[in-house]
């Protein structure tokens, strides 16, 4: 979809799985974020990476840094890149995590058009009656209250945002392999293996 760009948030600190680069973990013989960008890439007219460069090595798409010094958050990264002169012109961003590897390969056009029908500022998944704002879709006129949220309010999550904007809630059809999974362990990411194997 052209008019959506594609934003891979990597710029968490991975405390849980014990180190700086959790983009990099191998699940089923390719890194966490090669299985995002594959899955996530042909869903939006242009893919980018919110994460520290150095930890990126090479790479073919653009890498947006986090303008603020420290971590404050996962809306650090949503903030980077809708601050970001990086950005195509296209109206909306969509945002996933480098730890979801299981992706529905049309998670973009049904919040998409659940977010034109409802006109809405945020369509965000929920699945099993739980929000999953790390998978949403944002229209990109939110920056100022993304800015407002993250450096006047000092909140580093999305929650207020959700909860202040006008937000559509796209509940996902449950499947046997949940497609929200996060990996955030060494175990997570030994239990995906397995649901891969």
């Amino acid at each position: 979809m052209n008019d959506i760009d594609g934003l891979i948030l990597a710029g968490g600190r991975s405390k849980r799985m014990g180190c700086d680069d959790k983009l990099k973990s191998i699940l089923h013989g390719k890194t966490l974020l090669e299985i995002v960008i594959e899955r996530l890439g042909p869903q939006v007219g242009e893919l980018f990476i919110n994460a520290n460069p150095d930890l990126c090595g090479e790479q073919s798409l653009t890498v947006i840094a986090d303008k603020v010094e420290g971590f404050q958050g996962p809306l650090t990264g949503l903030w980077s890149a809708l601050k970001s002169d990086r950005l195509s012109d296209a109206s909306y961003l969509m945002m996933v995590p480098c730890d979801g590897p299981f992706i529905p390969k049309n998670l973009v056009a049904e919040l998409y058009q659940s977010m034109v029908k409802n006109r809405a500022d945020i369509a965000c998944v929920r699945y099993q009656g739980f929000a999953q704002p790390t998978f949403s879709l944002w229209h990109k006129r939110v920056l100022p209250a993304v800015e407002e949220t993250l450096l006047v309010k000092k909140m580093g999550g999305f929650k207020p945002l959700l909860a202040g904007l006008n937000t559509v809630y796209l509940d996902w059809p449950e499947q046997p392999l949940n497609p929200f999974f996060n990996i955030n362990s060494p175990e997570d990411l030994a239990a995906a293996e397995l649901l891969l194997a």
